[in-house]
């Protein structure tokens, strides 16, 4: 049986289809390459340790120590039993490409994107953001703001989440609490 696909519209120029059958959301490029978003589930769990723990995925974490397996699982497994939260793997052809996760709290609902790190400056950080969040409010229609906070350093993600149409609403600075810290 043929799978039923319905097209609708991308800010970006793309063309999305989701696909009823299985759930998946794909999006095709102009140069037909194609995404699937699908939920997460526990056969990702080494996945996203192996991408989280790489050293040019970690260096753009707020906390930038390596975790072990035991917190990884535990957060993971926490993380799809959350009803407030909602990961989708990215899939290029057969290949895992990335993650998305969105995990409302009180006010707002927190974004946050990670590339397998074989797939880092190949301009795929933008498209998995679109089809995430697209999938996300279609299938959850939020209230609250979608927000992402993202190192200032980190010249690759906020241009990634600019290009998407997310737009810079505060700055945070931070006094780092050491031995050598003084206060003016």
């Amino acid at each position: 049986m043929p799978k039923l696909l319905i097209k609708c519209k991308e800010v970006l120029r793309n063309e999305c289809v989701f696909d009823k059958i299985d759930g998946a959301y794909q999006s095709e490029s102009l140069m037909s390459n194609i995404i699937n978003l699908t939920k997460a589930g526990i056969t990702d769990i080494n996945d996203i340790f192996k991408w989280r723990n790489h050293p040019d995925i970690r260096k753009n974490f707020f906390n930038q120590g390596l975790l072990s397996w035991e917190e990884h699982e535990k957060w993971f497994i926490a993380r799809l039993k959350d009803p407030d939260t909602i990961i989708y793997m990215a899939n290029y052809r057969k290949e895992k490409v990335g993650s998305i996760r969105f995990e409302t709290d009180d006010n707002v609902i927190k974004t946050s994107v990670m590339l397998n790190p074989l797939f880092l400056g190949k301009g795929l950080g933008s498209r998995v953001i679109k089809m995430g969040v697209e999938k996300y409010i279609k299938e959850n229609k939020p209230k609250k703001s979608l927000i992402v906070e993202i190192k200032n350093d980190n010249i690759a993600s906020i241009k990634a989440f600019q290009k998407v149409g997310y737009k810079e609403s505060y700055v945070t600075y931070v006094l780092e609490l050491s031995g050598n810290s003084k206060l003016c």
